[in-house]
């Protein structure tokens, strides 16, 4: 053999196995009596036995959520566990909690955002008060009027409580 086709065989080995390893075999008798196999299920009307791909029965059975487990006619443990969802199902599910989790994630960004400009105009607004000097407000009027003592303590005061409401320390 020529090391072209050995690598081509090499190659395709791997893609072959896959399929073969998921078939189903199935055990019949035709209408003859002769013992037919086939990877195609007989027709409907034909008793048959799928003798690919078994599933051992348990031993034991698990309990779940602190039930007992259900047994069926032959002894074998069921679960009260809903079916396996589709592949068209799963995906739906998995699309869904995705966007769940993405509006979870641009919430959390927002309110950190939040918090991160609040707590910059708590810093300014504390520093502009402990600096001291005179400050001026507008009133409703749109005339300057300067704070007095009371007023610089109670913005300062609130300007504390906002450092320490928005600010991680």
């Amino acid at each position: 053999m020529k090391v072209g086709s050995l690598f081509v065989l090499a190659l395709l080995l791997p893609a072959i196995l896959p399929s073969s390893a998921h078939a189903e075999i199935y055990k019949w008798k035709d209408k003859d009596g002769s013992i037919r196999y086939s990877d195609v299920p007989p027709p409907s009307n034909i008793k048959n036995e799928a003798i690919g791909k078994k599933i051992p029965k348990a031993s034991v059975a698990p309990v779940v959520n602190g039930s007992p487990p259900v047994v069926d006619k032959e002894g074998a443990a069921t679960s009260k566990e809903p079916a396996p969802l589709s592949k068209e199902e799963a995906a739906a599910k998995r699309a869904q909690e995705a966007e769940a989790q993405k509006k979870a994630d641009e919430a959390k960004q927002a309110e950190l955002k939040f918090r991160q400009e609040s707590c910059a105009a708590a810093k300014r607004d504390l520093a502009m008060y402990k600096n001291g000097g005179r400050l001026v407000s507008t009133d409703e009027n749109g005339e300057r009027k300067y704070l007095s003592e009371e007023d610089l303590a109670a913005g300062k005061a609130q300007a504390q409580q906002g450092v320490d409401k928005y600010c991680d320390r």
